[in-house]
């Protein structure tokens, strides 16, 4: 069982912001399959930090391109979108240092077992919106 799937969000008019979404979403369900065995297990957590990166790089990467595509097309709730973006990614990386320095599993899987309601919840009302835009505007190039 996955924390998130990908039929619990919007699908996305933009092809590589689908794909991106749904990676995301894959590397998400990883993440917490792999916590859940070191919790439980008690195996190494090598494979979970090495995950946890790939997470943090793949959302760093994706907000990139959606702000990317967002200024070239003009959209115009980039800010409020952006602002976004941002907060998820501090919190993200807050949570990630607090792991790596007090060694708790609770820093980051708090975090990222919370991520999925916040994802619901952007990509619908923010994404798929913006999506629409950019779809648009790519046309009429």
């Amino acid at each position: 069982m996955g924390l998130i799937y990908a039929e619990q969000v919007e699908e996305m008019s933009v092809e590589e912001m689908q794909k991106t979404h749904e990676s995301e979403i894959k590397i998400l369900n990883e993440i917490d399959k792999l916590a859940t065995q070191c919790q439980i297990q008690k195996t190494p957590t090598d494979a979970l930090e090495a995950k946890l990166l790939e997470y943090v790089e793949h959302v760093k990467k994706h907000f990139a391109n959606e702000e990317r595509l967002m200024l070239k097309y003009n959209f115009p709730k980039y800010e409020m979108h952006k602002t976004a973006h941002d907060i998820f990614l501090s919190d993200l990386e807050h949570s990630s240092r607090e792991w790596k320095k007090y060694g708790d599993f609770k820093k980051i899987l708090n975090f990222i077992r919370k991520t999925p309601e916040w994802i619901v919840l952007h990509v619908n009302s923010v994404d798929a919106p913006t999506a629409d835009y950019l779809a648009q505007r790519m046309k009429e190039e």
